[in-house]
């Protein structure tokens, strides 16, 4: 595979909160390789943060460290400017764990570059054929999803109704999904670096994302279970 480091892509990230039970998540879909090690960054009980654009592989431990520290997301944008010069290259969105949320669109982001910012609701996107529309899409699939459905499906049903509506002007090479909730033995931290075909041969990260979730989401219990008690199995 020949990778083209001058190729300015597109990415998308949906940040959410669960006031009741303070579980926080992300999940990102990108048409760059291995996203899931760079961009998103999450502490329970403490907040979620997305870095891409340009990313700085700084940007999302200093964030969570500053959270740590005390200070507001507002606050940790501020430090943020101040430690870093190319910030105008960079989307950058914090979601605390008491619902505080940050977001930062630089002005030399990729392509059409925007976030929107709703309760307990954090979408970024940058190189968006469809502008904002893609972000409404976002917040909209996530609202939307199944009665029932776990934060994590909520998340990747968010993912694909902006993809959706992307079609094959995104082109999903890598996914992440990461979902936490205070007091829980077994947490989602789940992530594709490169889809199983080409994706110019119909391969879709996204796709193979969601296949590993269904998977996956039986056994979430199953290994929580094992980890207090493996004498029960």
């Amino acid at each position: 595979m020949n990778i083209d480091l001058t190729h300015r892509g597109t990415m998308l990230s949906l940040l959410a909160r669960d006031p009741g039970d303070g579980t926080l998540g992300i999940a990102l879909a990108s048409s760059s390789i291995a996203i899931g090690s760079r961009c998103p960054h999450l502490e329970t009980a403490r907040a979620a943060v997305a870095s891409q654009g340009f990313t700085n592989l700084k940007v999302g431990p200093l964030a969570l460290d500053l959270v740590r520290c005390g200070l507001t997301a507002a606050e940790v944008l501020e430090a943020l400017r101040q430690h870093d010069r190319w910030l105008d290259y960079r989307q950058i969105g914090i979601l605390t764990a008491d619902g505080q949320i940050g977001a930062h669109t630089g002005s030399q982001a990729t392509g059409w570059a925007g976030h929107r910012i709703s309760e307990n609701l954090l979408c970024l996107g940058n190189g968006l054929t469809r502008g904002e529309a893609t972000l409404d899409a976002l917040a909209e699939g996530f609202a939307g999803a199944p009665p029932g459905a776990t934060m994590a499906g909520r998340l990747l049903t968010g993912l694909e109704s902006a993809a959706r509506l992307l079609g094959g002007s995104f082109p999903i090479n890598s996914t992440s999904l990461l979902v936490r909730s205070p007091g829980a033995e077994s947490q989602i931290d789940l992530r594709v670096d490169l889809p199983r075909r080409p994706v110019d041969e119909g391969g879709d990260a996204l796709a193979d994302l969601r296949r590993l979730y269904d998977e996956y989401l039986p056994l979430v219990d199953i290994y929580a279970a094992r980890s207090v008690a493996p004498r029960a199995f």
